[in-house]
């Protein structure tokens, strides 16, 4: 250290650590050691702004720049008005073509109001090997993530440059890349923040039954180590925080708890185990999330075994594919497995004093439950359901309860998914033929009984409507379930009644009509 003394410090520490006194004209003057380091080098620059960043490089002779241009960016607070009138003001930019200027400061990094030490090395590196890529040295090898998670982030950022180094995911535990779906609520704060209570609260269920089979599977860790959780607002992250100290799970932002926070909480760690709580819902969506592909390329990054989705599915498959939600329901919703299973939550805003909660714990309950709402209902009926099988409708006996439902002059309607009952997709517009013929068979018998079915564009949810007043929402498929057999599930589902779940009824009614495809069969 005294032969090479080396100095660890933030931008904004630096120059006061390398400030001293100079000799002139009969007296000391405070100055900086200008030049006096040897070797600058910055890590993540990525996340460092040019003008807080400029003064401790007149400290130093050479520069050796380290960063991701395509994760998380700088906390800009200066808007690009007042920084093209600062800039115009020192003469950087020209009055009459101030546009035209600006453009050209803004690509090369420089602009206060968008620009990062790293975006202006790239600008001036004489390394471009790869024309794909911008200017300067990459490393390619990635040995983080297990290739299923990093996959994403390839595809999303790097134009498929990246070499996965790491491997395949083992067979035994979670997906590299998981989720579950939530029918959850999304609402803003009183500060503009948004939040979901049903995902937080799902997030430290899931964590609070799990912790011990995690700790087993990581031995020599502790939670905190192992788990963290992602979401793109700090509503959401201090409603998950509560939600998993309520449990005696130590979640929050201190050294020795989980860390529950937004992506720039993550930038330059990892967990071996990613919770993301996508917040936005039927009730809210927004672009928050698509609107730069960093935050979901850090958020899964960081992630080396598992990266696991809790939120609304059904929304999240609509994205287009080129958003960064979209493709990331491309490689979620690509494997079933994927799929985790887990007992559902209640939604508190929908538990109000008129209105009615029990709880279906098992398929004899649940097939109870639809035959009586079936014999019941006075106006309609609808059965949401991402897959339907002709020998459930038979055995259960549910398609013949249908029918007696439709003669007594009540609509029944079946939603369910085109992709997951035939595998028809971009990829392979054919789909598996004995599917589509078991499906079009199902298709045919249901019609027989005046019970249209409804195809919907990506569907996760399994809910059971009827009239304006009961709700029935789970983790139960209605209509393909088994019954028996090693794949028989322990399924529930929360069913409210009561005039004050109108609105929530009416509003997945409307979802499902806006997702409703043709198909000819």
């Amino acid at each position: 250290m005294k032969l090479t003394p080396c100095v660890v410090s933030t931008f904004f520490r630096l120059p006061k650590e390398l400030s001293c006194k100079r000799y002139d004209d009969g007296d000391y003057i405070d100055d900086y050691l200008v030049d006096f380091i040897d070797l600058l080098i910055v890590d993540e620059a990525g996340q460092v702004l040019p003008e807080v960043a400029a003064a401790s490089f007149a400290l130093a002779r050479q520069a050796l720049v380290i960063g991701d241009t395509q994760q998380i960016e700088p906390i800009w607070s200066i808007p690009a008005k007042v920084d093209i009138g600062n800039l115009t003001s020192a003469g950087l930019v020209s009055h009459s073509q101030a546009e035209e200027d600006y453009e050209a400061f803004c690509k090369a990094g420089r602009s206060a109001a968008s620009g990062s030490v790293m975006a202006i090395a790239q600008s001036t590196s004489r390394y471009h090997y790869d024309p794909d890529l911008a200017r300067g040295m990459y490393l390619y090898e990635h040995r983080r993530c297990y290739d299923s998670i990093i996959t994403f982030c390839n595809t999303l950022c790097y134009k498929g440059k990246l070499l996965p180094r790491r491997g395949q995911a083992v067979q035994d535990g979670l997906p590299g890349l998981g989720y579950l779906h939530i029918d959850g609520l999304c609402e803003q704060n009183s500060h503009g923040s948004r939040q979901n209570l049903l995902e937080a609260q799902t997030i430290a269920a899931w964590l609070h039954a799990h912790a011990d089979e995690l700790k087993q599977r990581y031995p020599r860790r502790s939670l905190h180590e192992i788990v963290g959780v992602i979401t793109p607002f700090g509503a959401q992250s201090r409603a998950i925080a509560e939600a998993c100290q309520a449990l005696g799970l130590n979640a929050g932002k201190g050294a020795d708890q989980i860390t529950v926070g937004t992506v720039h909480s993550f930038q330059g760690a990892e967990r071996p185990l990613v919770i993301f709580s996508a917040v936005y819902s039927k009730h809210a969506d927004g672009g928050f999330i698509d609107r730069r592909e960093s935050m979901l390329n850090v958020a899964v990054s960081r992630a080396k075994d598992s990266f696991l989705v809790f939120g609304d599915m059904d929304l999240i498959g609509q994205v287009p594919v080129s958003k960064p939600r979209g493709l990331l329901a491309k490689y979620l919703l690509a494997d079933p497995a994927s799929e985790l299973q887990f007992e559902y939550q209640p939604r508190q805003d929908l538990y109000t004093a008129s209105t009615g909660l029990s709880h279906l714990h098992d398929w004899r309950q649940h097939d109870e439950f639809l035959k009586e709402t079936l014999q019941t209902a006075s106006h309609q009926v609808q059965i949401i359901t991402p897959w339907v099988k002709l020998e459930c409708l038979f055995t259960t006996g549910a398609l013949e309860h249908m029918r007696a439902t439709v003669e007594r002059g009540v609509n029944v309607e079946v939603f369910t998914d085109l992709q997951l009952n035939t595998e028809i997709s971009a990829r392979k517009p054919q789909g598996e033929p004995q599917k589509i013929a078991a499906f079009n068979a199902t298709l045919a018998e249901l019609k027989a009984r005046g019970i249209p079915v409804r195809i919907v564009n990506k569907v996760h949810s399994k809910i059971v409507m009827a009239d304006q007043s009961l709700l029935c929402v789970g983790s139960f498929n209605w209509l393909s379930a088994q019954r028996e057999g090693e794949y028989v599930r322990h399924e529930t589902s929360m069913v409210y009644r009561g005039v004050d779940v109108n609105d929530e009824i009416e509003l997945n009614r409307r979802s499902l009509a806006r997702r409703t495809a043709s198909y000819l069969g």
